[in-house]
């Protein structure tokens, strides 16, 4: 080993203990050294760039990407460091731009993540191409099934629920316990009226994801639909408990469900939570006008 080797080995596991120990600026320091001493040695700037990340310094990480990549732009790995850095930290259009420089065929993997930016940016339509596009070069790849995900959502998103119901299929030999992939199953029967279908897959993500809010949301629909008030209430009472900041139609759907269970007096109070949080909610208005008039004649047959 020559006397050069030997030197870069040793600074660089030094910098690698000093990041090892937290001592991430003293990491720094030995990298930009031996940038200046080695300027040809990609994996030094790429080191360097990810401490400056976890330092939170992205302009540097940036800047330091963006000079390699000016000098070589033809160079497929940093090209691909480079917009991984940009989805890590949402940077979706910048890592769109990085990327769609290398062609799908030579690195599959391109148009995995060029879809998944305009999926982020909401390109639903640009986002189903490229992951289209990645099914027909990454057939071994191991993101296959989640681009399946990601398909099935699009599709879900466009309001074309056969083919929601086709991707999600071919995503469930790996996904079948993944609480997202259930929901998908019950938010499209839904869409579609088949709401006694709904049932098992909602069960299903709640008892595999019972943190997150949003299936509560969508469960309370689909009991509210199949007249099982008193679960659709149950439901909308836990996603309302699980998130600051509830919706006016939420609490206008749990009104609803407890006027149907004959529960006019907390119907009421529900209408009024929704029309104070949007004035010209409607339904809330005359739902509020029929649980009033519950009332009325509630008191007036007690009476």
């Amino acid at each position: 080993m020559s006397e050069k080797k030997y030197q870069l080995d040793h600074k660089m596991k030094l910098a690698q203990d000093f990041e090892a120990q937290g001592k991430l600026l003293h990491s720094v320091q030995i990298y930009n050294s031996l940038i200046e001493q080695n300027p040809e040695l990609i994996e030094l700037y790429f080191r360097l760039s990810s401490l400056y990340e976890q330092l939170g310094n992205l302009n540097s990480a940036s800047s330091l990407l963006k000079q390699i990549l000016e000098k070589d732009p033809e160079n497929k790995d940093v090209r691909l460091f480079y917009g991984q850095f940009f989805l890590r930290n949402s940077k979706w259009e910048d890592a769109i731009e990085t990327l769609s420089y290398i062609l799908p065929q030579e690195e599959p993997s391109v148009s995995f993540f060029i879809g998944y930016s305009h999926f982020m940016l909401n390109e639903f339509e640009l986002a189903k191409n490229s992951f289209l596009n990645f099914i027909s070069f990454g057939k071994q790849s191991e993101l296959l099934h989640e681009a399946y995900i990601y398909l099935a959502k699009l599709e879900l998103n466009l309001k074309n629920f056969e083919n929601t119901l086709m991707y999600a299929k071919k995503a469930e030999t790996m996904y079948s316990n993944f609480w997202e992939l259930n929901k998908i199953y019950a938010e499209t029967y839904y869409n579609m009226g088949m709401y006694a279908h709904a049932v098992l897959p909602i069960e299903k993500a709640i008892k595999l994801n019972p943190e997150e809010p949003s299936i509560y949301e969508l469960a309370g629909k689909i009991y509210l639909k199949l007249s099982e008030f008193s679960k659709a209430e149950k439901k909308f009472l836990k996603y309302i408990e699980k998130i600051e900041e509830v919706p006016s139609d939420v609490y206008t759907k749990l009104a609803e469900a407890c006027l149907k269970s004959q529960k006019a007096k907390d119907a009421l109070a529900y209408f009024d939570i929704a029309i104070k949080l949007d004035p010209e909610n409607q339904t809330a208005i005359t739902g509020k006008n029929q649980a009033s008039t519950l009332l009325n004649n509630s008191v007036v047959l007690d009476g």
